[in-house]
């Protein structure tokens, strides 16, 4: 969120509901002294629930104009749930405010100074028209419920109240990203423009979709993190916001594993976590799944009658299904078949939804 914010572009996260989308949303918009704007758009949502209704003085002056008081218009951060369930008319209004940074109803023009907006939806859409409008959404996100087996963390770490304003480190003033946007104006980047290009070929090469509007857009991205790691000229290591230009789970993932080795010197001081994911492929997702299984069959209390044992069984049951959901049995590499089979050897007897290759 914060590399769509100093890139000044629109951020889609993509998610079932309770992954905490609106959390994390509210959270970054807190403590930046910006006016936000936030809004549930429903099927039958009115355009003026979102740009304002009728002026009514200005109407009784014979002019018909919105009042925009308090609105996305005015909006300098907006978070827009649900947004694909909007009407056509909606979505051609928000088309001016994403793309143009404008608001039009008639004779009515005015600039809005919309830093950036959220968009949500539980799913992409299917519709070609609205796959369209999903498009001026630049960075594409996707948001999955917490694994099983970090349950006790998040039972234990208060997702609820670590979200709260307050906690951490002090969020950036909006001041502060409008001068970060006009230094990553600056970054120089034809250091890099090669290797992105070539990232480019080669996801098109595979089939992913990417417009041109998108491709030239993302070097916005680019720019971002490199001012994020310090730097005033952008390297491979600030590439990994490729992948999110990707609007398509599927390809994602595979562009992350097709471009692991351009990938693979991906990294930030400041966002590290969002910078190892843009480069985790199924190779290191099995790598990752080796080193947890490992560590819980070493984890497995020595008396199977305790209490502790019971308790382990079920983790280790949950990470077994976990490993063939996410590999077959010919696709797990050698080291994720071994700490498989260690796990199943410390259950020592058959578990329902695993059994053995």
């Amino acid at each position: 969120m914060h590399l769509a914010l100093v890139a000044r572009e629109h951020l889609l996260l993509i998610g079932p509901p309770g992954t905490g989308k609106s959390a994390a949303v509210r959270a970054c918009a807190a403590g930046t002294g910006a006016r936000c704007f936030e809004y549930l758009i429903g099927r039958f949502t009115e355009p003026a629930e979102l740009f304002g209704p009728l002026d009514l003085e200005a109407l009784r002056a014979g002019k018909l104009r919105p009042d925009i008081s308090g609105m996305l218009p005015e909006a300098e951060f907006a978070f827009l749930d649900e947004v694909f369930l909007g009407s056509t008319a909606i979505l051609n209004a928000l088309l001016g405010v994403l793309n143009e940074r404008r608001y039009r109803r008639g004779h009515f023009d005015t600039a809005v100074p919309l830093r950036c907006c959220v968009g949500a939806s539980n799913a992409l859409p299917e519709d070609p028209g609205l796959a369209a409008f999903a498009d001026r959404f630049l960075v594409t996100a996707f948001v999955d419920p917490l694994a099983d087996t970090d349950l006790e963390a998040l039972l234990a770490g208060d997702p609820v109240a670590s979200v709260e304003p307050g906690d951490g480190e002090a969020p950036l003033t909006l001041a502060e990203i409008d001068a970060l946007a006009e230094a990553a104006a600056r970054i120089d980047l034809a250091p890099v423009r090669p290797a992105y290009a070539q990232v480019v070929r080669k996801l098109r090469a595979r089939g992913v979709r990417l417009s041109d509007r998108r491709v030239v857009r993302g070097q916005s991205l680019v720019a971002a993190a490199a001012l994020i790691a310090g730097r005033m000229a952008a390297e491979e290591a600030d590439l990994w916001p490729v992948i999110h230009l990707v609007q398509d789970r599927i390809a994602q993932d595979e562009a992350r594993d097709l471009l692991r080795v351009e990938l693979g010197a991906a990294a930030s001081p400041v966002l590290p976590a969002a910078a190892k994911a843009a480069g985790y492929g199924p190779a290191a997702r099995a790598a990752d799944l080796a080193r947890e299984g490992e560590a819980l069959a070493a984890s497995a209390p020595d008396d199977r009658t305790a209490p502790a044992f019971e308790a382990w069984l079920v983790r280790a049951e949950s990470f077994l299904v976990q490993i063939d959901a996410a590999f077959g049995a010919e696709e797990r590499p050698p080291a994720l078949a071994a700490a498989r089979d260690a796990l199943l050897t410390r259950c020592r007897a058959p578990v329902a939804g695993a059994t053995p290759a």
